[in-house]
């Protein structure tokens, strides 16, 4: 077959015109610095841009901004499952020990890690926010709810029900919301107003994975059997459902989400729809860390992805 040449001055007009397409923010690998992670489980943000992320054998990384510096707690028969960036570039990260008790730690930029003293030891801890005020909040099994006052600087258990377990906590601009699953199986949530446990609900839908409370008061909620919904003005939607296990989800604004979950499936979901989205990694996706709608960061199993 012969085949049709393109003149020069015409493969470099085109070179040019595609090297200018903008094909919008993608998700690829980044490396951490360091020894390879364990087990990554959770990530998140600071409106400032700090980034922690943290996991198996206590290990845990933060990002200025700019880099990111491996900043292990030290606690290597701990299983951190969450953490929540505070204010001054620390941080609070909960989990459990190798007995499964749940363990609450605290990073301080002047003196490092240390734990945290309990009124008595919390069942395992699968989260943590830190409300604006200083208000932190931990939840896991047994349906305990651990709230941590800035002006007495103690923790109290505020709620607890053996028949739930909670999965996740995220904080808006003047209460939170909790969500997990009783002992069927099914979603469950409740709101932390005023730092109290109040009108505790339950949806139709399995386990729920993951919250994002945003500012407006509205909330995105991810059930880990891959239906993700939307709740406004005290009314749950069902946005998609992907038919598969989600694990970690994050937004930014009400119109936009991404949820990421086993074998590294991540969807794009939309008040119109939802598309599976290139992640780049056949890992878990564990949670997401938005920054804005065209930057943020995701913890798969042994590796961080970018969104940029």
């Amino acid at each position: 077959m012969r085949k049709k040449m393109i003149p020069m001055t015409a493969a470099l007009l085109l070179a040019a015109v595609c090297s200018d397409i903008d094909l919008g923010p993608v998700w690829v690998e980044h490396a951490l610095p360091g020894d390879p992670a364990q087990g990554l489980w959770d990530i998140a943000a600071s409106p400032s841009g700090e980034v922690w992320v943290v996991g198996r054998g206590g290990e845990a990384w933060h990002c200025d901004g700019e880099s990111w510096e491996e900043k292990s707690s030290g606690f290597n028969d701990y299983e951190l499952t969450g953490v929540a960036p505070d204010e001054d570039g620390g941080c609070w990260a909960v989990g459990a020990d190798s007995d499964e008790l749940g363990r609450i730690i605290r990073y301080d930029p002047d003196d490092g890690w240390s734990e945290e003293d309990m009124p008595e030891t919390p069942s395992f801890l699968a989260d943590v926010e830190r409300e604006p005020g200083g208000r932190v909040f931990a939840v896991g099994s047994g349906g305990e709810v651990w709230r941590w006052e800035p002006s007495r600087g103690d923790w109290e258990r505020i709620f607890g029900n053996a028949a739930l377990l909670w999965r996740a906590v995220s904080a808006g601009a003047d209460r939170s919301l909790v969500v997990g699953g009783d002992d069927d199986g099914k979603g469950i949530y409740a709101w932390i107003v005023n730092g109290e446990v109040k009108d505790l609900q339950s949806c139709g839908c399995g386990r729920l994975e993951d919250v994002k409370l945003l500012d407006s008061g509205d909330a995105w909620l991810l059930a880990v059997d891959g239906v993700v919904l939307y709740l406004s003005d005290g009314e749950l939607t069902t946005v998609a459902e992907t038919g598969c296990s989600l694990f970690g989800l994050d937004a930014v604004d009400d119109g936009t989400c991404f949820a990421g979950g086993v074998g590294g499936l991540l969807y794009r979901v939309e008040a119109g729809g939802y598309e599976q989205v290139e992640s780049g990694t056949t890992e878990n996706i564990h949670e997401i860390a938005l920054l804005s709608l065209t930057e943020g960061w995701a913890a798969a199993e042994t590796l961080l992805l970018e969104y940029r």
